[in-house]
């Protein structure tokens, strides 16, 4: 209790205070202090720039001037860059003047997007800065022109003034002609900046059309060669061309009269046509057999011709009779008898079912029937007479089955 009742003096009180803020401000100064980049930079003058001025990068201010150190010809500009701000290692300073008022800032360019980071302590030579031109430099480079061109420069013999009258008596009214000119190259020249990649593109193809002819040379010799001397013989042979081309033209008009008086014959003609080509594509598969099957029938004509009776040897050979139960089953393809007509494909698939059960039993059946009749004649239910007897009078007879008729054969 008699510790908390004593007093300190007011002095004690205003040193403790003075040395906490002493202690916060030396902190807070050595930890902005810390991690941040500083650069020193030479530029060949540095008007509006002082210590504070704003550092930026893409227009953001990361940092600031700390000093600006004229040395001699050029002048020394230290600045820093804040803390976590990464700058590239081949980054510039350049000058800037935001607005017509001299208030200058330094931007570092480019913006890091990678790669090296510069480190702290770097110098930017005089090469990698630059500095805008001067309002006074302008002036004095306007003063110069001009007196160049004055009465003491160019113009001390008035050739400037006779130029000038030369130019306005040349263009006197030609103004809005030149105006127009200039407009349309223009233009031109936005066109053919806008087919930069197809004019490229076709020196492109011509250099390897170019380097073909090259690599081809004989060759295009030749034909430069043969059409010389076809424009030789066609130069010789124009009277003749020339009247081959007037007859022509007269054969070409009874053609047009024949056309004309006969447009409702030629225009009945094309009906029967397009329907006769219908038919046909209609009819494509039965067509395209017949084509397949004539030269065989054509073969098998000559093969059965007879030199010594000087007739066609033959023998009746129907299958239907060989496979009665498969004709049976074939009678229920609807679409057989209508061929193209929906309704018959569409029956034929309900019987889908039935008529691959008819085919499966189908042999089965043809043998029963063999096994329960006669032999009969024409190869009925037997197929054994079909070529089975060499023709009288072939030269190379044609052999069918290798096994003789059951009316040959031993023991039967």
């Amino acid at each position: 209790m008699r510790l908390l009742r004593t007093k300190f003096p007011y002095w004690v009180i205003a040193l403790i205070v003075v040395v906490v803020l002493v202690v916060v401000a030396v902190a807070y100064l050595g930890f902005s202090r810390l991690g941040r980049t500083t650069i020193s930079a030479s530029f060949p003058s540095a008007v509006g720039i002082s210590e504070g001025t704003d550092v930026r990068v893409l227009g953001v201010t990361v940092g600031s001037v700390d000093e600006v150190i004229p040395e001699g010809e050029t002048v020394l500009v230290r600045l820093h860059v804040n803390r976590g701000v990464k700058i590239p290692a081949d980054a510039k300073a350049v000058q800037v003047t935001p607005s017509v008022i001299p208030d200058r800032n330094i931007q570092l360019i480019p913006a890091y997007s990678g790669g090296e980071v510069m480190e702290s302590g770097t110098h930017l030579p005089i090469e990698r800065t630059a500095t805008p031109v001067e309002v006074d430099r302008i002036y004095s480079s306007v003063q110069e022109l001009t007196e160049a061109l004055g009465p003491d420069g160019a113009n001390r013999d008035g050739a400037l003034d006779r130029f000038i009258e030369s130019s306005a008596e040349t263009l006197g009214e030609n103004g809005a002609a030149l105006g127009r000119s200039i407009e349309e190259l223009s233009r031109a020249s936005v066109t053919l900046a806008d087919s930069s990649q197809d004019i490229s593109s076709t020196i492109v193809n011509l250099q390897e059309f170019v380097t073909m002819l090259a690599e081809n040379d004989a060759q295009v010799r030749q034909f430069n060669s043969q059409m010389a001397t076809f424009n030789s013989n066609l130069a010789g042979q124009r009277e003749n061309l020339q009247g081959a081309l007037h007859e022509l033209s007269y054969a070409l008009a009874d053609v047009a009269r024949l056309v004309r008086d006969n447009q409702g014959l030629i225009r009945d003609n094309a009906h029967r046509l397009a329907d006769l080509s219908q038919i046909t594509a209609d009819q494509q598969d039965d067509v395209l057999e017949i084509l397949k099957l004539s030269p065989l029938t054509l073969q098998n004509v000559i093969n059965a011709y007879d030199p010594d009776s000087g007739s066609l040897h033959n023998r009746l050979n129907i299958r239907e009779f060989q496979d009665p139960v498969g004709t049976l089953c074939n009678l229920m393809r609807i679409s057989r008898y209508n061929p193209g007509d929906g309704l018959s494909m569409d029956l034929e698939n309900l019987l889908r079912a039935d008529i691959d059960a008819c085919e499966d039993i189908a042999p089965e059946l043809n043998a029963n029937l063999r096994a329960e009749n006669p032999d009969l004649p024409l190869g009925i239910l037997g197929a054994e007479l079909k070529q089975a007897i060499p023709v009288p009078g072939m030269e190379q007879p044609v052999v069918g089955w290798q096994t003789p008729p059951r009316s040959e054969r031993s023991g039967n």
